[in-house]
């Protein structure tokens, strides 16, 4: 099944497509909201090297994390800057997936190539052959532990931070719990419309995609897209307040730029959380100024609708925000700073 065959059955089912993402009416029916991942993507690393590999590569610290456990992670440039950012998923020490934007796969994975030729481990983008659902809503561990039958006598619910793996009409699907209130759902591409029938079938309704994205906005959780590669230093994007960056781990690429900013506390900017008036939905990587400036003082880094307004999350200049100054995108919408859900001025060193 192609990806215009997967959106002609979810426009049976009720889908309206923008942008390359399923959009549903949920009406009051939002407990629990099973959402079509499409926009999302994945590259899928195998071999006996594999963890030796990714650990001289990305922030995040592979060696210490279980098997069948995921962790925010990142791949910068020599320069400290995100290449890409996802969720790492180690099935174990010889398998790996990173979960992250449609958009950013090719970049993600041409830059990983750059480092693996010594290593044994064939990195593949799997966007295609492998399809991706999102649980979305109170107790997702447990509720897809059922739906799913991932618990047994051995075995309990999924919790945030594992992830399982599950036979499906005799293929290997994997569910992962991100949070409290997100599960994700990998299977096989041609497998995806028996399980999105099955699912639906039950507790869980059809919704959109912008309720992911509205999920991770409100919990401060960053994406990195192709507009936005190379843009951003991890701290810039709250990423070692979030697990996503090992201080103990050793050398990894663009390691000491990453490791001086947080040692030296040379931060400037970091990420906000903010609403906009809901006109047109801005796109990452947008610039942000105050009034009557001219030079940029931070960067979109993603956005969603939420009812009348727009739900954001920024870069911005620390020291222009705690000027109180008006932050406004350039067509003149403010921007109405939010509370994110962790201590965004917390030092994980202490």
């Amino acid at each position: 099944m192609d990806q215009q065959q997967w959106q002609d059955y979810l426009s049976s089912q009720g889908a309206q497509w923008i942008d390359g993402a399923a959009e549903f009416d949920t009406g009051t029916s939002t407990d629990l909201q099973l959402i079509d991942l499409s926009p999302m993507g994945a590259i899928s690393i195998v071999g006996p090297d594999s963890q030796k590999f990714l650990q001289g590569q990305l922030t995040c610290d592979l060696v210490n994390l279980p098997d069948e456990h995921l962790t925010l992670g990142s791949h910068c440039n020599p320069k400290g800057r995100m290449i890409s950012a996802f969720h790492a998923l180690k099935i174990d020490q010889s398998e790996f997936v990173l979960f992250l934007p449609r958009d950013l796969t090719a970049i993600a994975l041409a830059a990983l190539k750059k480092y693996s030729v010594f290593f044994k481990a064939e990195l593949t983008d799997i966007s295609d052959q492998q399809h991706w659902f999102g649980l979305v809503g109170r107790d997702a561990g447990p509720a897809c532990s059922q739906l799913l039958n991932l618990s047994n006598s051995t075995e309990s619910d999924l919790v945030p931070g594992q992830l399982r793996t599950f036979d499906h009409n005799g293929h290997r699907a994997l569910a992962v719990c991100v949070s409290e209130r997100n599960v994700v759902v990998q299977l096989p591409t041609e497998q995806a419309p028996d399980l999105w029938q099955k699912l639906t079938a039950g507790p869980a309704v059809a919704g959109s995609y912008n309720k992911w994205q509205q999920q991770l906005i409100e919990s401060g959780l960053p994406q990195v897209h192709h507009a936005t590669s190379e843009s951003f230093i991890p701290q810039m994007l709250n990423l070692h307040l979030l697990g996503g960056v090992s201080f103990k781990k050793g050398c990894y690429t663009g390691q000491e730029v990453v490791a001086r900013m947080q040692y030296l506390g040379a931060a400037k900017r970091r990420m906000y959380r903010a609403t906009i008036d809901g006109k047109s939905l801005p796109q990452p990587g947008d610039e942000i100024f105050i009034p009557g400036g001219s030079s940029s003082i931070g960067n979109l880094v993603q956005a969603c609708r939420s009812g009348e307004d727009i739900e954001v999350l920024a870069v911005l200049t620390k020291s222009k925000v705690a000027d109180g100054e008006p932050l406004q995108l350039k067509d003149g919408r403010v921007l109405e700073l939010q509370e994110l859900p962790y201590d965004a001025d917390a030092d994980p060193l202490t």
